[in-house]
């Protein structure tokens, strides 16, 4: 598990800006100067500072054996506290943005036999950086991705050699939950030695608490 970091905060220059799904944004951070950026684990996260005194934190979900770039992505949430509806709106390619050092409170389990992975929504994006980390050691994993609809999900370039490759699901439930991914039975009988990771909306995590209060 990669300990928190001290509370410095350094500049990173916005080198690019992508769409990766409706009202979801990228922003690739690299090092102003062209340097190594501080190392990260797969489930790490990294805190914004936004102006007007916003701090945010997001997940990074670029491959953690990099060190030139950090990559996150950000929901545009209207009704939300503003810090996303301020990157999406405000922050272009080019800009210098203040970071905190990676910390991580989700680390992969590396005792584990077998990864199972439930993604809701924006959920997904530690999960990205935890597969590029699975996939490097040849680990046993799977990824569940739920999201409304295709145009809803995320990072659909990175994940479709995956889909091909028997290693994730994707379910779109067209935003009634009870046509998606059955929590319930898909957590009901684990494999020995199963570690599970989820991240999601509230109603998301509830689910998928409930679902294994007695494993």
């Amino acid at each position: 598990m990669t300990k928190p970091g001290p509370k410095t905060l350094r500049d990173v220059r916005v080198n690019d800006v992508s769409r990766e799904a409706e009202d979801i944004v990228s922003f690739e951070l690299v090092d102003p100067d062209g340097g190594d950026l501080a190392p990260f684990a797969a489930g790490a996260h990294i805190d914004v500072h936004i102006d007007d005194g916003l701090v945010r934190q997001f997940s990074l979900c670029n491959d953690p054996d990099e060190r030139h770039r950090y990559v996150i992505a950000v929901l545009k949430e209207p009704d939300g506290r503003g810090g996303s509806q301020a990157l999406h709106d405000t922050v272009r390619s080019g800009d210098l943005l203040s970071v905190s050092e990676p910390r991580n409170y989700f680390p992969l389990a590396g005792d584990a036999a077998h990864h199972l992975l439930l993604a809701g929504g924006i959920g997904v994006t530690p999960m990205m950086a935890m597969v590029e980390a699975l996939e490097v050691k040849g680990a046993d994993y799977f990824l569940h991705y739920c999201a409304r609809a295709p145009e809803n999900t995320a990072f659909l370039d990175r994940l479709r050699p995956l889909v091909d490759a028997g290693r994730v699901a994707l379910h779109h439930d067209g935003g009634d939950p009870r046509r998606g991914l059955d929590i319930d039975a898909t957590l009901k009988n684990p494999e020995p030695g199963t570690h599970l990771y989820y991240c999601g909306p509230p109603g998301f995590m509830s689910a998928a608490a409930s679902a294994v209060v007695h494993w």
